[in-house]
């Protein structure tokens, strides 16, 4: 990856943020995060902050990670949702992926967070460059087919 990931993380542990942001200095990524810790707080980082994937905690006081899957899908904005936390359930996992995370990562196991993170941020480049590619091939359809339909000459096809 080499330009500046914006990371937005949602975390309401100052010691729990810090380890988050150890493993990634492990992972050699190149970043800069914002660390939130409520629902005003989440919804203004995603406008102004305008992060490329979000790290979220699952249960902060006031919020949760399926409130903030809620928020992001509302914005449209087409960004990696990695779920972190201390303790999860097959059943919780599974529907946290449902909801829309696109992974999960224990707080004891954050050595994986790195790999996550890319695997997150390549599958959603791949996905990105799919939808440019088919947006322009059909742009170039409608523009061929217009010129076809309204065209006065005589039409052959070989």
């Amino acid at each position: 990856m080499g330009k500046l990931l914006r990371v937005l993380h949602l975390e309401d542990l100052s010691s729990d943020a810090e380890l988050v942001y150890r493993a990634l200095k492990k992972g050699n990524l190149k970043f800069v995060r914002l660390v939130v810790d409520n629902k005003a707080k989440f919804t203004r980082a995603l406008k102004e902050f305008s992060p490329d994937i979000i790290l979220s905690d699952h249960s902060l006081p006031s919020f949760n990670s399926h409130e903030a899957l809620i928020i992001l899908k509302k914005t449209k904005i087409k960004i990696p949702f990695i779920l972190i936390t201390a303790t999860m359930s097959e059943d919780f996992a599974v529907d946290v992926i449902k909801r829309g995370a696109d992974d999960y990562i224990l707080k004891d196991r954050l050595e994986r967070l790195p790999t996550a993170l890319t695997n997150a941020m390549d599958k959603y480049r791949l996905v990105r460059n799919y939808q440019k590619k088919m947006d322009e091939i059909f742009k170039n359809e409608k523009h061929f087919r217009a010129l076809i339909e309204n065209s006065s000459d005589a039409k052959t096809l070989i």
